[in-house]
């Protein structure tokens, strides 16, 4: 059988087609980590970089000028052992030192812990938070970045 370029461009489309379809299936797994926004934040999109700077409170506010509130869910859970380590880059030791630097230096706290991510970022205007893809509820809450199952 002779294999033609038609040939070639139709296994590529066929095999690009599925890699999309793959990603896409790995993109909306529920045990995927979402970060989610108040309905009021305008911004849509968030780098590790920015999500570092907003949970450790080194920018108070959104690019609009809202003050921004960062919402962790409750210690000692998977969610933020891995929110922590994947995001933050820290231990739950090293992240409880940098708050108590920053209580000292600058009378900084860290964020309140609460069960409930979705209901408080829900309620609280210039909120971020993140919790797992099957606990978010579409119009809701608006997802800013993913970070997908380990």
């Amino acid at each position: 059988m002779r294999r033609t370029p038609l040939h070639f461009y139709l296994c590529l489309t066929l095999f690009g087609a599925l890699l999309l379809h793959t990603d896409r299936a790995r993109a909306e797994d529920p045990e995927d980590i979402v970060v989610i926004v108040h309905k009021s934040v305008a911004k849509k999109e968030v780098t590790i970089a920015e999500l570092q700077d907003y949970f450790l409170k080194n920018r108070l506010s959104w690019p609009d000028g809202q003050k921004v509130v960062p919402i962790n869910v409750k210690e000692d859970t998977p969610l933020r052992d891995a929110f922590r380590r994947r995001v933050l880059g820290m231990t739950a030791t090293q992240e409880n030192r940098y708050w108590l630097d920053r209580k000292i230096q600058s009378g900084h706290k860290k964020p309140p812990e609460l069960g409930n991510t979705v209901k408080a970022v829900y309620r609280i205007k210039g909120a971020i938070g993140y919790t797992y893809r099957k606990n978010y509820k579409e119009g809701v809450v608006t997802i800013v970045f993913v970070l997908p199952k380990e």
